[in-house]
C-alpha cells in the first residue's frame, strides 16, 4: 500500500476552480458568438477551431499544484479580454445599440476574461505569499 500523500488541494485564495469553469464557459460562448458576428466570422474560425480547443485543454491543465498554468491562465485572459473588448468597442461605436446582439456577445466575452484574468491574478498572489512564508 503506497502511504505517499498527494499535496493539499484547498488553499484559502485558489480560484483554479472557478477561472477553469470560466474559460469553458468562454469557450462556449464563443462558438455561439462565430453563428450570430458575420463581421468577425474568419476570426472566429481561427479562435474557434484552435482557441476553443486550446482554452479547453488549459481549462483542464488547471490545478492548485501547476502554478505555470495559472499564470497562462492570467496571460491569456489579459490577451482575449483586450481583443474582445476592443471589438466590442467598435461594435457599439459602428451601431450605437447596446441591444446589439454582436455588441452583446463581444461584451460577454470580454467579460468572462476579465474575471478570469482578476481570479487567476489572485490566485498567482496567494503563491507568492505563500513562498514568501515558506522563507
Amino acid at each position: 500500500m503506497d502511504n505517499k500523500q498527494t499535496p493539499p488541494t484547498q488553499h484559502p485564495h485558489y480560484y483554479g476552480t472557478l477561472v477553469r469553469k470560466q474559460l469553458f464557459f468562454a469557450a462556449f460562448v464563443i462558438l455561439l458568438a462565430a453563428l450570430i458576428d458575420s463581421e468577425l466570422r474568419n476570426f472566429y474560425l481561427v479562435v474557434g477551431l484552435f482557441g476553443v480547443v486550446g482554452l479547453t485543454i488549459l481549462a483542464g491543465l488547471t490545478s492548485p499544484q501547476k502554478r505555470g498554468v495559472m499564470f497562462t491562465d492570467m496571460f491569456v485572459s489579459a490577451i482575449m479580454f483586450l481583443i474582445f473588448e476592443y471589438f466590442a468597442i467598435n461594435s457599439f461605436v459602428q451601431t450605437e445599440n447596446f441591444s446589439n446582439p454582436v455588441f452583446f456577445f463581444r461584451q460577454l466575452i470580454a467579460v468572462i476574461y476579465l474575471i478570469v484574468l482578476y481570479y487567476s491574478t489572485k490566485t498567482l498572489r496567494y503563491y507568492e505569499d505563500a513562498e514568501k512564508i515558506k522563507k
